[in-house]
């Protein structure tokens, strides 16, 4: 009788590790034929981007990323005097579509003041762009942004004058031509010429008014 009961148990724990195995397979087969979800990384192909000027006895370095759409966004300008960090201007806010749109200046007097300041375009198109300056600040040596120049288009210094001027078109027949000039440390703006479908209109400011014909 103890042989037939202990058979018996063998055979019903044989049965029952086979069931554990064959559930094991099953939840096994199950997790394999889930796909699997791999998180795409949108763009694996960015590279440094870095563009080096000289002068005003500095080191001027703008420092960003290149995308695999050959976009590029700036991040940094390290000014460096003599190896040694100066100051860092974070601009981690301007994207280019291209290497050729990066431009990037530090030998012209925005302010006309004998000391040249910095330029870093923000915009780029076809026919038309703006930049952001930083202006240099000889009492700290340092370099300070000056937002109100950001939205000109298409800004010329002219240093025979001593202004800024402002020339562009919208569409294929609207023009305008704007002139800005400093008046105690703050643009202004001086003139406005703009031709369009309704003919020809000029504005400037006179004696703290603006005049029209």
């Amino acid at each position: 009788m103890k042989k037939i009961v202990f058979f018996i148990g063998m055979i019903l724990m044989s049965c029952g590790k086979k069931a554990t195995a064959e559930k094991e397979n099953m939840a096994n087969e199950n997790i394999i034929s889930k796909p699997l979800q791999v998180e795409e990384d949108v763009d694996t192909a960015t590279i440094p981007f870095s563009k080096t000027l000289r002068g005003n006895g500095y080191v001027y370095t703008l420092e960003g990323i290149k995308r695999s759409n050959e976009t590029i966004d700036f991040k940094s300008i390290g000014i460096f005097d003599k190896e040694v960090l100066h100051q860092k201007i974070i601009v981690d806010t301007i994207s280019v579509l291209n290497e050729g749109e990066a431009f990037f200046s530090v030998n012209q007097d925005i302010n006309f003041d004998g000391l040249n300041d910095i330029e870093l375009v923000n915009q780029a198109g076809n026919y038309t762009s703006s930049s952001s300056f930083w202006l240099y600040n000889k009492n700290i040596r340092k370099y300070e942004y000056y937002k109100p120049l950001d939205t000109i288009i298409n800004p010329k210094i002219d240093p025979v004058k001593k202004n800024i001027v402002s020339d562009y078109h919208i569409g294929p027949t609207d023009t305008y031509f704007k002139v800005y000039a400093w008046e105690k440390g703050k643009l202004v703006l001086q003139s406005v010429q703009i031709n369009d479908d309704q003919g020809e209109t000029y504005q400037y400011r006179k004696n703290g008014k603006w005049i029209t014909e």
